[in-house]
C-alpha cells in the first residue's frame, strides 16, 4: 500500500483567470497528512474551502468545477486537481489571490512542471483508496458515466461532436503512467467561436484567448495546430480526472465517460459516493466505514 504524499518545496506561479481575466497569484505549499487538498483565498484574510464533494458548487459547474465553504468560492480547479491526482500527492495547501486558480496554457502541463519544480515527498502515513467492487453507472441527458472494477486507476472517454476536426474520438489511459504526463497533461480546453460572444456577455471566459484554449470555427481551428491528435478528447479525460480528484482518496477502478462534462462528472461522483455497495475504502490493507455522507442526486440540468 503506497503512502500519502505532498510537496517538498513550496513553488510559485502567476497567470489569469479563464473567467474573471484577472491576474492570479498563485503559491502551492507543502501539508501534513492528511490535510487533502485546501486552497486559501489570501485575498480573504486566509478564507479557505478544502476540495471535497461537499464543497461542488451545482451551480456553477457549466464550463469549470466550482468549490464553495459559504461565501468563499473558488472556481476552475479542475487542471491543477487533475496535475496532483495524477501525480499522488494528497496533501497542498494552494493559496490564491482571486476566485480562480489560472488558467495557465489551458492544460495541465504547467502544473506538472510545477510539480516537478517542487518535489514530492512521500509521507508515514498510508493513503487512503476507493476500490470499485460493483460497477455503476449515472446517465442522464444522453450523456453517461459509469466505472467498472479494475486493478488499477484507468480512465476511457468518448466524445461526439458535429464538427469536421473532431466527430467521434475515443480514449483509455492509465492514469498513474507516463501516458498522462505525455498525452493527456498537454491537452488545451477547447471552444467554439460561436460561442464567443454569447459566454462573454455572461461574464464568462474574460481571460480567454488562443494563448489558452483551442478555438474552432465551422471547419478548422485557429490556432497554428493541434498539440495532440486527439487532443480533444484528452482533455475530456484531464477534466474527468480533475472532477474525481474532489473525492480525496485515490481510486482503484475504470471510470468511463460518453458526451459528459463537469457537471455529470460531479452528478456521477455524488452518486457513488452514495451507493456504499458499489465500493470499499483501503488503508494499509485495512477496510474502512466510509465516510461519505449519502448525498443523492443534485436536481440540476444537464
Amino acid at each position: 500500500m503506497k503512502n500519502q504524499a505532498t510537496i517538498r518545496h513550496e513553488v510559485h506561479a502567476v497567470g489569469t483567470g479563464l473567467h474573471s481575466g484577472k491576474l492570479v497569484h498563485m503559491t502551492l505549499r507543502p501539508a501534513p497528512p492528511n490535510t487533502g487538498i485546501v486552497f486559501v483565498r489570501t485575498d480573504l484574510h486566509g478564507a479557505y474551502v478544502k476540495a471535497s464533494v461537499e464543497a461542488i458548487d451545482f451551480e456553477m459547474l457549466q464550463l469549470a468545477t466550482t468549490l464553495r465553504n459559504g461565501d468563499v468560492v473558488v472556481q476552475t480547479t479542475e487542471h491543477l486537481l487533475s496535475a496532483l491526482f495524477s501525480a499522488n500527492v494528497d496533501n497542498v495547501i494552494v493559496e490564491i489571490d482571486g476566485p480562480e486558480v489560472p488558467i495557465m496554457d489551458g492544460s495541465s502541463a504547467p502544473f506538472l512542471v510545477l510539480l516537478d519544480e517542487a518535489g514530492i515527498k512521500r509521507q508515514p502515513v498510508p493513503a487512503k483508496v476507493l476500490k470499485i467492487v460493483k460497477p455503476f453507472s449515472f446517465e442522464a441527458g444522453g450523456k453517461k458515466v459509469w466505472v467498472t472494477p479494475s486493478g488499477d486507476f484507468r480512465v476511457s472517454y468518448e466524445i461526439r461532436f458535429d464538427h469536421p476536426l473532431i466527430q467521434r474520438q475515443r480514449k483509455t489511459m492509465n492514469v498513474h503512467s507516463r501516458e498522462y504526463e505525455e498525452q493527456v497533461a498537454p491537452a488545451r480546453t477547447f471552444g467554439f467561436l460561436r460561442d464567443l460572444d454569447y459566454l462573454k456577455s455572461k461574464g464568462l471566459i474574460q481571460g480567454g484567448s488562443m494563448d489558452n484554449a483551442i478555438v474552432l470555427d465551422a471547419d478548422r481551428i485557429l490556432n497554428e495546430s493541434l498539440r495532440l491528435k486527439d487532443e480533444f478528447v484528452s482533455h475530456k479525460i484531464l477534466d474527468m480526472i480533475g472532477d474525481l480528484a474532489v473525492a480525496g482518496v485515490r481510486f482503484q477502478g475504470h471510470f468511463h465517460g460518453y458526451k459528459a462534462g463537469h457537471e455529470m462528472h460531479a452528478r456521477f461522483l455524488r452518486a457513488l459516493l452514495a451507493a456504499e455497495d458499489c465500493y470499499v475504502v483501503v488503508q494499509d490493507g485495512a477496510t474502512l466505514p466510509a465516510a461519505f455522507a449519502p448525498a443523492g442526486d443534485v436536481p440540476v440540468a444537464v
